[in-house]
């Protein structure tokens, strides 16, 4: 039996950025992606999250403010803002380094792949599988140049940063990160996680 509403997810022509509707942030998956019982993978459809614990909050708060604290003048970071994938495929990364020019139009409701250097997610509970294997996946096939993830133990955050490989095919692993977290690149960076602001 069909219904009205089987195919509402589905992106309306000139709806968007890229034809994708605005009035929704994350679109069913491709046929190829579902799993064999009829229902959506994660991070594909409008799948309802848990709730957000403090810890996660708090990462993703100190880890934008501690990088506009030293982001060079044509980056910004942003949390919680779509990322245009492909044409038929968004995520919403907990923090994202996007170039200034693209920040600086607050009419904006998603940015493209190119405008983003870094996009960090924080794993949760009822994310995990998708922040460790499905979303990296998509931001290398989208040609995002760099991906944190933050992990915990305790509630004590731990980071690790990948780097787009030389094929452009995945990430490799550039460091797993301790209390402070030291990278050179997208920009020389020193974060304090146990003194992130909070």
């Amino acid at each position: 039996m069909t219904s009205v509403l089987d195919d509402w997810l589905q992106p309306r022509q000139g709806g968007g950025a890229g034809g994708v509707s605005d009035r929704f942030s994350r679109l069913r998956p491709p046929a190829a992606e579902r799993r064999g019982d009829g229902e959506d993978c994660a991070d594909a459809g409008l799948i309802p999250t848990g709730p957000q614990t403090r810890f996660h909050e708090r990462m993703t708060y100190g880890l934008r403010t501690a990088l506009n604290a030293q982001v060079p003048g044509d980056l910004v970071a942003v949390s919680r803002m779509d990322v245009l994938l492909g044409p038929d495929r968004r995520a919403r990364p907990d923090v994202s380094l996007v170039d200034d020019l693209a920040a600086s139009d607050d009419g904006r409701t998603c940015y493209l792949a190119e405008e983003v250097r870094l996009v960090i997610e924080v794993v949760s509970p009822d994310a995990a599988a998708s922040d460790r294997d499905l979303r990296p996946r998509h931001y290398a096939a989208a040609g995002i140049p760099h991906f944190w993830r933050v992990e915990s133990t305790d509630f004590r955050p731990f980071v690790y940063s990948f780097e787009l490989d030389a094929d452009g095919a995945g990430y490799q692993v550039t460091g797993v990160h301790h209390t402070r977290l030291t990278v050179d690149s997208p920009f020389p960076i020193t974060i304090d996680l146990d003194r992130l602001p909070r």
